[in-house]
């Protein structure tokens, strides 16, 4: 009765130590994942930033020139008789002003948006560096950006394929504790959560079960 017992104690401290793991194990998985999202789309922004940039410049510089045609127009129009001439002029240096202050705009922001973006990729490769003591048998992640995307890659397949290690090994628990009551209790096998199975086992040994 006592080695029963024991055995059936000894089954639920394993079960408990791979619940554990498995935990480890997604939480992990979870982490990587949000590391590989987060990155995917600061090196997507990275990669259309230099063609945003120059597409944005050469706004500004189309916009500076309507400025300086619009500044020529009312000169010109000043120095004639026609009022009417000198209004519109107006109006189009004021909507060529502003034309160069939304292009300067936007050309800041766009430069801001990389530089917080670049601050961005070095904490993930930051992360991507102090997860990988936490995974086995996948190699450090390499420099840059793309190392840390690699390197999680490889990681999500190596946890993977650790993860259904474990899982198979806690069936493998899950099938001994119930085949361990069921033949106590003389009832057909049945899958039996393990946390516990030692109070059962006891309750039927001491209920004289066959």
């Amino acid at each position: 009765m006592e080695s029963l017992l024991l055995f059936a104690e000894e089954l639920e401290r394993r079960d408990a130590d791979l619940g554990s793991a498995l935990d480890a194990v997604e939480a992990l998985q979870r982490e990587i994942e949000e590391l590989r999202a987060h990155a995917t789309a600061v090196a997507g922004f990275l990669s259309s930033f230099p063609e945003a940039l120059v597409t944005l410049e050469r706004d500004e510089r189309a916009a500076q020139d309507a400025r300086a045609a619009a500044e020529r127009a009312l000169r010109e129009a000043e120095a004639g008789e026609d009022e009417r001439v000198t209004v519109q002029a107006g109006d189009t240096l004021r909507a060529a002003k502003q034309w160069v202050a939304d292009a300067a705009l936007a050309r800041r922001r766009l430069e801001e948006d990389a530089a917080a973006r670049r601050a961005d990729a070095e904490r993930l490769e930051g992360r991507a560096d102090a997860m990988a003591v936490r995974v086995h048998d996948v190699p450090a992640p390499a420099g840059g950006l793309d190392g840390a995307l690699e390197w999680a890659s490889q990681a999500r397949g190596a946890l993977l394929l650790e993860q259904s290690a474990l899982a198979r090994e806690r069936d493998t628990i899950v099938r001994e504790a119930s085949e361990l009551l069921g033949s106590v209790l003389g009832e057909p096998l049945t899958s039996t959560p393990v946390a516990g199975v030692r109070a059962k086992l006891e309750r039927a040994l001491q209920r004289g079960a066959p």
